[in-house]
């Protein structure tokens, strides 16, 4: 057996010919030490030597200064095989931490510092990793891994960080599979820069299945999400799990997973390599091929639950904490729903779903914006005049909502099976959908694609012959829709409601693509809702009543630009998720305990789990202060804290295991904020790093001048100061000493005017920057702070 086996990229040289050195120096103590250089063969190393090589191998570094995915795939398989390894990062290169802190799933290993050769031969030789009677595996994944009784039911899906053409029609199409009855975990790049191996490593052990989809290196953020994304496939390699690697035809596939890894030309074959092989995957009847251990610490068996809603929707029914938004969604009001990632919009529009799908005179359409033709729909409205653009979002939307509900008629239809005779109204339904010029059995991806190729060629071919507003209504089928309407109202005339939810319209909200254009698309549902349910309320003798409603859950930021964009702002709907009563948010953690805990009562968490005080602080007002009171971000912390105390060996969460976990929440809660917000405030990210080392209350005036430090320019500091108030980073002091942070619209108004009257000179105005960053930014505590 060999004591230890180095990976490290092949450039820069210097790091191969520091590695190289270490090599031989450890030899020369006596060492038994190989690279993956000495594995060469004929001038090819090939993987199968590479991964044999770390199973004989006592303990393996690898070395991280430079984020590679091919160190990335054997520091993963090295973990899982239960070696003991050291992660190496050269001092000299300064960008070495920040790239390690920023890959962040690998945290809980941390690294270890070297100079030179001579530096890292004498740390390892006095560490003696190949000696460690305990591994990584041992403290950190044998713990969080499922009973070996546990089925692999799930499909574990890695999707790329920005939604492109590929990336949004395979992530519909994992959606898809995910209504069939598939479950779907995501590891989604949006959030996982919280998820770490302790996440990871069970993901993978629950799942038969992971699929990994790698984006070229011209896309955004590549680079660390694609390491990310080799740990994973180090880590299913290592324990057993069958991996799927699909990749954009620009990547370049590190040879150590070359041959696992198919690359695709265009959309559709991505999809159809994910369908091949997702239907050649087995979900029942998989032996676990790595026994394991029972778990020895009771925290072992607890979680709270994931912090993103789609990865536990069987068990969100269980532990679901009803607020006022859920009963505007379940009491038909027509409106939109705001709240800042996190809030529990998803969680909203997902439990709305099952409470009014169990009705059975309820029809319910989910519709979600990933499959919508983006980079399509943004090219043919881009060839349309100004003033029909507006116009053309009206009837694409329009469009979508109407052929969607006549699909999930057809579905039900088509469920009750052949032997269930149809009514006349059915019947008449079902020949307009044979004759129909829009296939209903197809999804709305492939509608809005023939409807779109037919509207951009129209254009395209410069046919003047109909007015453009024709040819839209040509495109998007506005006889045919008529007709629709007719046979639905024929069809849907006897059910209670018609209830239409719309999630995840911030897929389309990226840097890269024309936001004014993105705006418009969501305006254009907000006024084909209101049009769609005043048509669907009409009855005269061509068309029946139908009680149709729609419910649009909406991200905060994007609310605030659209406001910007509205002809009339104040005259949208809203109704706001939030959660800022403290008992109700932490009711969240209560009513997940009850279930994690086997019925246990949920109020005794707090004396079963958790300490009674943390600083001399009751640990319920300790953790509704430390967090945005977001139900995403208090389990963020609750699982901290409980991966602390395993990772401590504590059988309990103590309080310096919630120090802790606040130091990780606040990490989280800050590259979230740039991943949501970064989009419309470019200058975010030097925003908020102007507040690192700051006092926790500031004046206006102070934090204009620590912002053109920071290099925004002085004609957008106010702006960005507004963007901060917007997104909870900053709260205005709306009573002496009481410090606000205001959801968007009427409320943020408010507590403006009140910030005026408590100091008229606004640069005089005081702020306080909210405590969920305090640990990040370092932050310099004031008086009565």
């Amino acid at each position: 057996m060999i004591d230890v086996f180095f990976g490290y990229p092949s450039s820069p040289r210097s790091i191969g010919d520091t590695m190289r050195r270490t090599v031989t120096q450890l030899i020369q103590q006596g060492v038994s030490a190989k690279s993956w250089e000495d594995l060469d063969v004929d001038g090819r190393v090939v993987i199968s030597r590479v991964l044999s090589q770390i199973d004989q191998s006592a303990s393996a570094v690898f070395d991280l200064t430079q984020l590679n995915s091919n160190v990335a795939f054997e520091l993963g398989y090295a973990m899982a095989r239960g070696k003991s390894i050291r992660i190496l990062l050269d001092q000299s290169v300064t960008s070495g931490k920040q790239d390690f802190n920023e890959l962040s799933t690998l945290k809980p290993l941390g690294y270890t510092s070297y100079f030179n050769s001579t530096d890292l031969s004498s740390h390892l030789l006095e560490s003696t990793p190949w000696e460690d009677e305990r591994t990584a595996y041992d403290d950190l994944l044998e713990p969080s891994l499922p009973e070996v009784s546990e089925p692999r039911d799930s499909l574990l899906y890695c999707p790329t960080f920005d939604p492109f053409e590929a990336s949004s029609r395979l992530s519909a199409f994992i959606d898809e599979r995910r209504k069939r009855g598939t479950q779907v975990l995501v590891s989604d790049p949006k959030e996982s820069s919280f998820e770490p191996i302790t996440w990871l490593a069970p993901s993978i052990m629950r799942s038969a299945g992971v699929l990994i989809h790698f984006a070229g290196p011209h896309r955004n953020r590549s680079t660390v999400i694609n390491v990310r994304h080799a740990i994973a496939a180090g880590l299913a390699r290592g324990l057993d799990t069958p991996i799927f690697m699909l990749a954009e035809p620009e990547y370049d596939a590190p040879f150590d997973y070359e041959a696992l890894l198919q690359k695709y030309t265009y959309a559709r074959e991505c999809v159809q390599l994910a369908r091949d092989w997702l239907d050649s995957l087995p979900f029942e009847g998989v032996d676990w091929s790595r026994p394991r251990r029972s778990p020895r610490n009771p925290l072992s068996l607890l979680k709270f639950g994931e912090h993103v809603a789609e990865n536990e929707l069987n068990e969100l029914s269980e532990y679901f904490v009803e607020t006022s938004a859920y009963n505007d969604v379940i009491d038909a009001r027509d409106t939109i729903f705001v709240g800042h990632r996190g809030t529990g919009k998803t969680a909203n529009a997902f439990r709305a779903l099952d409470h009014l799908r169990a009705n059975k005179t309820n029809l319910v359409v989910l519709i979600k914006p990933p499959a919508f033709e983006f980079p399509a729909m943004f090219e043919t409205v881009m060839s349309l005049p100004a003033g029909q653009q507006d116009y053309f979002f009206d009837a694409l939307w329009r469009f979508v909502i109407q052929s969607e509900v006549g699909s999930a008629v057809l579905q039900a239809i088509d469920a009750r099976g052949p032997t269930i005779p149809v009514s006349a109204d059915e019947q008449r339904f079902i020949n307009y959908v044979e004759n129909a010029p829009f296939d209903l059995r197809a999804d709305i991806s492939t509608r809005l694609e023939q409807t779109l190729d037919h509207l951009s060629h129209r254009v395209a071919s410069g046919d003047s012959s109909s007015p453009r507003r024709d040819l839209i209504n040509e495109a998007f089928h506005a006889q045919a829709l008529n007709q629709l309407r007719s046979v639905l109202g024929g069809v849907l005339r006897t059910r209670r409601r018609v209830a239409i939810l719309v999630d995840n319209l911030d897929k389309g909200w990226d840097k890269n693509v024309d936001l004014r254009l993105v705006a418009k698309f969501i305006l254009g549902l907000l006024v084909a809702r209101g049009n769609v349910v005043r048509d669907f309320d009409r009855q005269d003798w061509w068309r029946d009543r139908v009680r149709l409603t729609v419910s649009v859950f909406l991200r905060s930021d994007i609310y605030h630009y659209l406001r910007t964009e509205a002809r009339e702002p104040d005259k949208l709907p809203l109704s706001t998720v939030k959660w800022q009563d403290a008992n109700t948010l932490l009711h969240v953690l209560e009513a997940r305990y009850e279930v994690k805990a086997g019925g246990r009562p949920g109020k005794s968490v707090w004396d079963e789990v958790f300490p009674p005080e943390v600083n001399d602080i009751d640990t319920r007002t300790f953790i509704a202060s430390s967090v945005q009171p977001r139900p995403r971000d208090v389990l963020v912390l609750a699982n901290a804290a409980v991966a602390s105390a395993i990772d401590r060996g504590n059988n309990r969460i103590t309080c310096s295991d919630m120090i802790a976990a606040r130091e990780v929440y606040s990490n989280y809660a800050f590259d979230a904020l740039l991943v949501e917000n970064g989009v419309t405030v470019p200058e975010l990210r030097s925003a908020l790093y102007s507040l690192l080392g700051a006092p926790a209350i500031l004046s206006r005036a102070q934090l204009s001048t620590g912002l053109v430090e920071a290099g925004i320019a002085e004609d957008r500091v106010d702006r960005t100061i507004e963007k901060l108030i917007s997104i909870c980073v900053l709260g205005p002091e709306a009573h002496a000493n009481d410090f606000v942070y205001p959801e968007v619209g009427s409320e943020s108004e408010r507590v403006e005017a009140l910030a005026r009257r408590v100091q008229p000179r606004v640069p005089e105005q005081r702020l306080k920057i909210h405590d969920a960053y305090h640990p990040y930014l370092e932050t310099v505590p004031t008086a009565g702070n």
